[in-house]
């Protein structure tokens, strides 16, 4: 029998093809925390791959993949490294099913398993994917941490995304966390020419934060 590879898990996790992964999985447990050159494990791969993209991926052999992976002990929170300083986010499992697979019934099983909402929270933004940053905001993510010295809510400000902007507000994201050049969100929303309504919005929430921290 040929002896299980990296080579032939992340083959079968490509294609979802959830019994060969728990079948080389037993056969070769270290296999699971295996990575290539740029830091991607099975899981990781498994999470990017986009449902439809052909015939047989089709779910729920995505969260099947998912499964087998993690019973055989997959980290769910473990993070591929960047190339650059990306200050707090982490591209986890759950990001790479937001961003890369855009997989939304698998990104409800992770976030029932417990993955950290924190780091995709820029990735629904992006898209103005109100579906996905309302199952996000439901697992009380970090509403203000940074990436490229930017918050959710600064980000969702800056590209006009208003759908996400509304949600993050509402979620009590704050506005007074400024960018590398001193900008807050407010600002950058009254740069951006935003609707008057949303600034006042933010405004209000700001001006609510700041009681709450004398």
């Amino acid at each position: 029998m040929t002896k299980p590879s990296r080579t032939a898990l992340f083959s079968a996790t490509r294609m979802w093809d959830w019994k060969a992964v728990a079948a080389l999985c037993a056969a070769a447990p270290e296999l699971v925390e295996a990575s290539d050159p740029q830091g991607h494990t099975a899981l990781h791969r498994a999470c990017a791959v986009k449902p439809g993209s052909s015939a047989a991926l089709l779910e729920s052999n995505g969260i099947a993949t998912v499964k087998a992976l993690l019973g055989a002990g997959a980290d769910l929170e473990r993070a591929v490294p960047m190339d650059e300083d990306e200050g707090d986010f982490r591209a986890t499992p759950l990001w790479y099913a937001v961003a890369r697979g855009e997989n939304f019934p698998l990104v409800e099983f992770l976030l029932e398993q417990g993955a950290n909402a924190s780091y995709s929270l820029w990735a629904a933004v992006w898209r103005d994917d109100e579906q996905v940053c309302r199952a996000l905001l439901k697992a009380r993510p970090e509403l203000n941490l940074k990436a490229h010295g930017e918050t959710p809510l600064f980000y969702a400000a800056r590209l006009k995304r208003l759908a996400t902007l509304a949600m993050l507000i509402d979620a009590g994201a704050d506005p007074s966390i400024a960018d590398p050049k001193g900008r807050d969100s407010v600002a950058i929303a009254r740069e951006r020419k935003l609707p008057a309504g949303i600034i006042e919005e933010m405004e209000s929430l700001q001006r609510k934060l700041h009681k709450r921290r004398l």
